[in-house]
C-alpha cells in the first residue's frame, strides 16, 4: 500500500457516506463554488516513513490524509449564517470520523488511526459565510518488501582480486571460476 491507494480508499469511505454525499473530490482543483457545497476535498500532503531495520525496505509509515470540508451559508431573517456554518461543519466533521474509522476496508490494511486533528474557520468577508473544517488523520500501515519494486541486480561480469605479499614470500595462487 503506498498514499495514493490510502488516498483513495478514504475517498471511497467517504463517499454518500456524509451531507457532502457524492461530492468527495481528490485529485482536484481546490478552487470551489456555490454550487459545490457542501463538498469534501482529500489528499495526502504528508508521508513519514520510519525504518525497521537495515538491508531489508521494511517501514512503518504515517500518510497524513488531509480531508477539507466546504461549506457555505447565508443570514436569512431568523438566524445568522455563522451559526448554522459551524454547527454544519461540526456534524460534517463526525460523518467524516466515523466513515473512515468505521471502514472495513480501511481498518483491514492500517495499523492503527494514529492520531486526527481537526480545525474550523468561517469568513464573513463576503455576502455569505465561507466555511472550512480541515481535519488531518494520521494512519499508519506497514511496507514491506511486497511494496516497493524489485530491486534488479547487475550481472556480475568478474571479480579483480589483489593480495598483497610481503616480499619474498610465496606468491599465491587461486582460482576463482564464476561460471
Amino acid at each position: 500500500m503506498n498514499a495514493a491507494q490510502l488516498r483513495n480508499m478514504v475517498v471511497t469511505a467517504l463517499m454518500d457516506k456524509t451531507d457532502a454525499q457524492s461530492r468527495v473530490y481528490s485529485p482536484r482543483d481546490w478552487s470551489t463554488r456555490s454550487e459545490d457545497y457542501p463538498c469534501i476535498l482529500v489528499q495526502t500532503p504528508f508521508d513519514h516513513k520510519k525504518s525497521l531495520g537495515r538491508n531489508v525496505p521494511q517501514f512503518h509509515t504515517i500518510t497524513t490524509v488531509r480531508v477539507t470540508g466546504r461549506i457555505e451559508e447565508f443570514d436569512n431573517e431568523t438566524d445568522y449564517g455563522a451559526e448554522r456554518a459551524e454547527l454544519a461543519l461540526e456534524a460534517l466533521r463526525e460523518q467524516i470520523e466515523r466513515a473512515v474509522i468505521n471502514s472495513y476496508e480501511l481498518t483491514r490494511v492500517v495499523q492503527q488511526y494514529a492520531e486526527i486533528r481537526s480545525q474550523i474557520d468561517i469568513d464573513a468577508s463576503g455576502e455569505s459565510h465561507m466555511a472550512q473544517l480541515l481535519m488531518d488523520i494520521d494512519i499508519e500501515y506497514y511496507q514491506g518488501p511486497e511494496d516497493f519494486y524489485p530491486i534488479e541486480p547487475h550481472p556480475l561480469d568478474g571479480i579483480d582480486v589483489t593480495i598483497a605479499m610481503p616480499e619474498h614470500t610465496p606468491e599465491p595462487h587461486i582460482s576463482i571460476n564464476l561460471e
